[in-house]
């Protein structure tokens, strides 16, 4: 009997210790720790054709999971997207690399945005200006 009480008390204090948010107060409030965020493409002021398409390409790290990414483009000085959707990769490095048609982009300069959050409610933003030829 008093093993089987101290197996149960063991396997109760592994139980709770594996799980940190017992801990935090199960708290999912921002916890100071932005995703981290690097845009690789397209880089800063480059100059695409339309038949060439939008090539974007980035990274999102975070140790609590990236729970979404929001990219919008639009143009400079411009009030509505062009451009606008959300994913949700529920992971801790994302690695992000896509072809998004560039047909309907008249030409002019625009500002991708990026928006990494992840699950505590952390957000890192990145932007990057490209003209369309």
């Amino acid at each position: 009997m008093k093993f089987t009480k101290l197996l149960a008390s063991a396997v109760m204090v592994v139980s709770l210790t594996a799980c940190e948010d017992v801990f935090e107060d199960g708290s999912l409030q921002p916890d100071g720790s932005k995703p981290a965020l690097t845009i690789r493409n397209p880089t800063n002021n480059q100059k695409l054709s339309k038949s060439s398409g939008l090539r974007v390409k980035l990274t999102a790290s975070d140790k609590d999971k990236v729970k979404e990414l929001q990219v919008r483009v639009r143009a400079v000085g411009g009030d509505a997207d062009h451009i606008n959707f959300t994913t949700l990769p529920d992971k801790k490095i994302l690695e992000f690399d896509t072809l998004l048609n560039a047909n309907n982009l008249p030409q002019g300069d625009y500002t991708l945005w990026i928006q990494a959050t992840d699950f505590r409610t952390n957000v890192s933003t990145g932007e990057v200006l490209f003209s369309v030829k």
